[in-house]
C-alpha cells in the first residue's frame, strides 16, 4: 500500500493505491461513515480501514462456503440507524449471497453471520438494501432473470418476502424507491427497460426504456434523474418518471464492456470507468469533461466508487482494475475543499465578538470604579482621560486589538491612579495611618479589578480556543 499526502485543490489528486488483490476487481463499497471500503473480485472479499490504510483479516468460513473458484460480484453496506456495528452484504458468482457483521463497535474483526445460496445458483449481479423504521430488506438480481427481496434481522437468517423472473432479460440494476411501499427499481441490462415492481409482492407497476442497452445504473439522491452506461458511445443522464434522455457523455469506447458510473459532489459531477485504464469526470449541467485520472496505463476500469466526506470537506474517488491482464491495485482520488468563514461560526466572527464584549465589560468597569473614586477625588479624571485615550487608539483597530493590549490599558490605568493618589495623599498633610489606610485600600480595590480584567480574558480566550477547536475539527478525518 502506497498513500501520498495531497493538499486541497480543485482537482483531483491520487492520494495512494491499496494493493492486496491477486485477480481481477469486481465491486467497490464503502461504509457510510467512510472508514471502511470493501472490495470483491476473482480472488475473493476483501475489508480495508481506510483509517489505518490497512487491509482487515477476513472471518473464518466454511470449505464450502470459501470456494477459491467463486468470485465476488457486487455489495453493499447495510446502515441501520440503531445499529453500532457495521454489516457487509455481497454477492458471489455461484449465487451465494453473504453478510459480514462486525463483533463489535470499534472491532476489526468480522464474522460471517449468513451465507446462502439462492435459486439455482447463477450469478448474482446487483444487489441493495433498505431500512426504514426497524426493517431492513435487501434486493438481488441474478444472472436468469430473477429478482429477489428479502428481509434481513441482524439476529436471524434472510426471509423471502418475494422472487419474481423477469420474462427475457438480465436485471442489471436495482434500487428501492424511497417510498412507504418500498417499490424496486430494476434496469435490465440488454435491453435498456427500467421496471418499477410492487415492494409487497413483486408485479410491475410500470415501465420506462432508457436505450438499447444498461451497462450499469444509479440513481441519484432525490430520484428524479439517473445515469447509464449506454455501452454504445459513453454514458447518459436520463429522467427517471419517463426514461427521457438528457444528455450524453461522450467516452468513445474502444471496446462495449459495461462500465460502473456513478453522480459525485451532490449530483454535479458524473464520473465513469473506461476500458483504457482511466476514469473520466464530467460536469453533469453542461457535459464537458472536467478531468481525466490515470489508474493505469491499460485495461479496463469497470469499477468505481465515489465518496463524500463532511468533516474535513473533501471527496474521494476509487477505482479498481477490472482485468486480469494488468496489476489488480484500487486508486484512491481525493480532492479538498476550501472551508470558508461562513462555514466556520466559531472560527474568527466569534472570536472578535467574544473579544468585544470582553472589551466593553473592562471598559464598563473601569467607568463604574473610578466613578466612585471621583466622589471623594476629582482629580482622579486625568489618570482616567490617559487610559480612555490609549484604549480609543487600540480601539481603532478593533481587528488587532488583543488581550494583551487590553491588559497594558487596565495596568497603565492602575499605575497612573496609584501614582496620583500617592502624590495627593502625601501633599495634603494627612497623617501617616491615615494616609496608608487609604492606599491599602485604594491597592485591594485595584488589585480587583485587575483580577477581574485577568478572568474575564481568560474566559474570552477559552471560548476563542472553543470555536478554534470546533474549526480544527473540520480539518480531521474521523
Amino acid at each position: 500500500m502506497l498513500f501520498l499526502s495531497t493538499n486541497g485543490c480543485k482537482e483531483y489528486r491520487l492520494e495512494g493505491r491499496l494493493i492486496g488483490h491477486k485477480n481481477a476487481i469486481n465491486c467497490l463499497a464503502v461504509s457510510r461513515n467512510g472508514n471502511m471500503l470493501a472490495s470483491g473480485g476473482s480472488d475473493g472479499m476483501r475489508i480495508w480501514d481506510l483509517k489505518r490504510r490497512v487491509q482487515l483479516p477476513a472471518p473464518h468460513q466454511t470449505p464450502a462456503i470459501q470456494n477459491p473458484a467463486d468470485p465476488v460480484t457486487c455489495a453493499c453496506w447495510i446502515t441501520r440507524q440503531e445499529a453500532t456495528r457495521k454489516t457487509l452484504c455481497y454477492g458471489t458468482g455461484l449465487g451465494f449471497i453473504s453478510i459480514w457483521q462486525q463483533q463489535g463497535e470499534d472491532s476489526k474483526d468480522f464474522h460471517a453471520k449468513v451465507s446462502r445460496r439462492i435459486g439455482t445458483g447463477k450469478e448474482i449481479m446487483c444487489l441493495t438494501y433498505d431500512h426504514t423504521g426497524d426493517k431492513t430488506h435487501i434486493a438481488s438480481g441474478t444472472r436468469n432473470r430473477r429478482v429477489q427481496v428479502w428481509a434481513f434481522d441482524s439476529k436471524g437468517p434472510l426471509i423471502l418476502i418475494f422472487s419474481v423472473e423477469l420474462s427475457t432479460m438480465v436485471p442489471r440494476t436495482v434500487q428501492f424507491k424511497q417510498t412507504a411501499s418500498r417499490n424496486l427499481l430494476v434496469f435490465r441490462m440488454y435491453d435498456g427497460k427500467i421496471h418499477t415492481l410492487q415492494g409487497s409482492d413483486g408485479t410491475i407497476v410500470g415501465t420506462n426504456k432508457a436505450g438499447p442497452m444498461i451497462g450499469h445504473a444509479a440513481v441519484d439522491a432525490p430520484q428524479t434523474l439517473f445515469l447509464i452506461d449506454n455501452v454504445v458511445n459513453g454514458f447518459s443522464l436520463h429522467r427517471l418518471e419517463d426514461g427521457a434522455c438528457i444528455r450524453t457523455y461522450n467516452t468513445n469506447p474502444v471496446k462495449t464492456f459495461p462500465k460502473q458510473v456513478v453522480f459525485g459532489d451532490q449530483a454535479t459531477l458524473v464520473v465513469g470507468g473506461s476500458d483504457t485504464g482511466t476514469i473520466r469526470i464530467f460536469n453533469k449541467n453542461d457535459g464537458a469533461l472536467k478531468q481525466v485520472l490515470q489508474h493505469a496505463d491499460r485495461g479496463r476500469v469497470q469499477t468505481v466508487m465515489y465518496k463524500t466526506y463532511n468533516s474535513p470537506q473533501h471527496s474521494l474517488i476509487f477505482g479498481a482494475t477490472s482485468t486480469n491482464d494488468a496489476e489488480p491495485t484500487i486508486s484512491i482520488w481525493c480532492r479538498k475543499y476550501a472551508i470558508s468563514p461562513s462555514d466556520c461560526p466559531l472560527g474568527s466572527e466569534v472570536k472578535s465578538f467574544v473579544r468585544g464584549i470582553i472589551q466593553l465589560a473592562i471598559a464598563m468597569a473601569i467607568i463604574a470604579y473610578v466613578s466612585n473614586m471621583l466622589i471623594e477625588h476629582s482629580s482622579g479624571i486625568t489618570s482616567l482621560g490617559n487610559a480612555w485615550r490609549e484604549y480609543s487608539k487600540l480601539g481603532a483597530e478593533m481587528a488587532d486589538l488583543t488581550n494583551t493590549n487590553i491588559c497594558s490599558v487596565v495596568e497603565q490605568y492602575i499605575e497612573a491612579l496609584r501614582g496620583e493618589e500617592l502624590e495627593r495623599a502625601q501633599s495634603s498633610g494627612t497623617d501617616r495611618r491615615h494616609r496608608q489606610a487609604k492606599l491599602v485600600k485604594l491597592q485591594d480595590m485595584l488589585h480587583d479589578i485587575k483580577v477581574r480584567t485577568y478572568i474575564q480574558i481568560e474566559c474570552s480566550e477559552s471560548v476563542t480556543h472553543l470555536g478554534t477547536h470546533r474549526t480544527e475539527q473540520a480539518a480531521f478525518i474521523e
